[in-house]
């Protein structure tokens, strides 16, 4: 499983250590995802826990969301946006596995 991705968290593709690898099903068991390889992909332990139980789509409407959730929901983001140390780019999310493949366009 470590080696799917190249040792890399499939979803933002951040450097894994073996030992801190989590499994996620892309296809939640509870959504009738199997419970197979195919359905399986290494995971840290931040992704695995942000897409919890929900679907590769929930996930990715989740993270494209973040610049929105964070301007509406931090008052430290808002300052940090007010005074020009941070820039929201809001985009379109291609996971790390996607971009392995081939499927991403963006």
């Amino acid at each position: 499983m470590y080696e799917k991705c190249g040792g890399h968290c499939a979803y933002c593709g951040c450097e894994l250590k073996y030992e801190d690898m989590q499994i996620d099903h892309v296809r939640p068991l509870a959504w009738y995802g199997a419970d197979e390889l195919w359905n399986m992909l290494p995971a840290c332990r931040s992704c695995n826990h942000y897409k919890g139980s929900g679907t590769l789509d929930s996930f990715r409407r989740m993270v494209e969301a973040i610049p929105h959730t964070l301007m509406r929901d931090s008052v430290t983001y808002k300052n940090g946006v007010r005074f020009g140390l941070i820039e929201p780019k809001p985009q379109k999310v291609v996971f790390y596995f996607e971009q392995m493949e081939g499927g991403g366009n963006g």
